[in-house]
């Protein structure tokens, strides 16, 4: 089915931009004639993000009737504990809101209906390119960005680096764009002053929270107006914030998508109605509530009369740097394997940049206070560069003996 919407696109759009990158321009018929170069697969394909490659090798898992994995360019190849089930064919492989990395099984209409819901209730459309500036191999880029690029022909332009002249440049070579972005880079990008003239059509934040300030002062100083958006990777979207002027309350997340229901559990956690939620995982654990278009997320908050969302709190462990989900248990996997440590706590705390939300503190052992110079060393080898811890304490009470 996925495939097939594919060539849907490729006949309407076919010798349109697909991705702009470097200078150069991509058609459609330009990734399929790569796709077609391709012999075919029988296992579930890995797609790095970095060049126009993650596309192709997308779409051809899709031909091939395999799962797809996105993953960063520079990650480690991730483990699935079973193998995607008949009819799979995305797996999103993140910490999520627990803090613990599994694989979400999604299937072709579960990845359709997240792409339509979005792309209606955000007014995508073919002449407003995206800009690419978030990471495509986790949930909020992939949903905001390949799927629309694939299933509905909006275009987008590749940016390696989200350095605001990088970015200024990239804005103007386009009438207008719709920009998906985390709240570190709308902070930097204002700073910079490069929003003032930025032919932004659309602007979005998701994440990590978004500051009221920032929200507020973008739109005094650029006349512009940064749409919050909130979703789970279990679910993809789930609310955005339409409104055309600033919120005054930094919990609102905004009302949910269109065909997405949003209703309160008893514990007050949020529950998600939709055809987009996924079929499972691969490690599922007694309290996921995941499945049969229900998902029972781990966050926390309150619905308005109006159907507004707001986000109070989650209950989760994930630790949300800048809008990257890091798995404390990963880092601490990471820490010990060096084996310059005999224990370790890793935790997130609040980050004095508000964009950024939180940083990640590592405590450990006093055996590793003389070599902690080279136990960060190993870890650029070991972590990407933003799963490294920034905090670090040393400890000598071992609660391991």
């Amino acid at each position: 089915m996925l495939y097939l919407r594919w060539l849907e696109t490729l006949h309407r759009f076919a010798d349109q931009p697909a991705i702009f990158h470097d200078g150069d321009t991509i058609r459609f018929c330009d990734l399929a004639s790569a796709v077609e170069a391709l012999p075919r697969i029988d296992s579930p394909a890995i797609a790095r993000t970095g060049s126009p490659e993650f596309f192709v090798n997308i779409l051809r898992a899709w031909r091939d009737g395999q799962a797809v994995i996105p993953i960063e360019k520079d990650a480690a190849e991730p483990v699935l504990k079973c193998l995607p089930p008949i009819g799979c064919r995305l797996v999103k492989h993140t910490p999520g809101a627990s803090g613990i990395p599994r694989g979400i099984f999604l299937n072709d209409a579960q990845v359709i209906a997240d792409a339509e819901q979005i792309v209606e209730t955000m007014s995508l459309t073919p002449d407003l390119p995206n800009l690419a500036v978030v990471s495509m191999a986790h949930s909020y880029g992939f949903s905001n960005l390949v799927l629309p690029l694939l299933l509905f022909g909006v275009p987008i332009h590749l940016v390696s680096v989200p350095f605001p002249r990088i970015v200024e440049a990239a804005m103007h070579r386009h009438s207008a764009m719709v920009v998906p972005a985390v709240p570190s880079m709308w902070r930097a990008w204002h700073r910079s002053g490069i929003l003032r003239t930025a032919p932004i059509h659309l602007a979005i934040s998701a994440g990590a929270p978004l500051a009221l300030d920032l929200e507020q002062a973008v739109f005094s100083e650029a006349g512009l107006k940064i749409h919050n958006f909130y979703g789970a990777s279990e679910c993809g979207g789930i609310a955005f914030d339409d409104s055309e002027t600033p919120r005054t309350h930094a919990a609102m997340v905004g009302r949910p998508l269109r065909r997405v229901q949003v209703s309160m559990a008893a514990d007050g956690r949020f529950t998600v109605n939709s055809a987009a939620v996924a079929t499972g995982y691969d490690d599922p654990r007694p309290d996921d509530q995941l499945g049969a278009g229900t998902y029972l997320t781990r966050d926390r908050g309150l619905i308005g009369e109006n159907g507004e969302i707001h986000l109070t709190g989650t209950t989760g462990s994930a630790i949300n740097v800048a809008g990257r989900k890091v798995s404390p248990a990963k880092v601490e996997a990471a820490i010990l394997g060096t084996g310059l440590v005999e224990w370790v706590k890793v935790s997130g705390v609040p980050s004095p940049d508000a964009e950024r939300f939180e940083e990640i503190s590592a405590t450990i052992d006093q055996t590793a206070s003389d070599s902690l110079d080279r136990l960060k060393s190993m870890l650029t080898e070991r972590l990407q560069s933003w799963e490294v811890p920034r905090h670090w304490k040393i400890d000598g009470s071992n609660p391991m003996k």
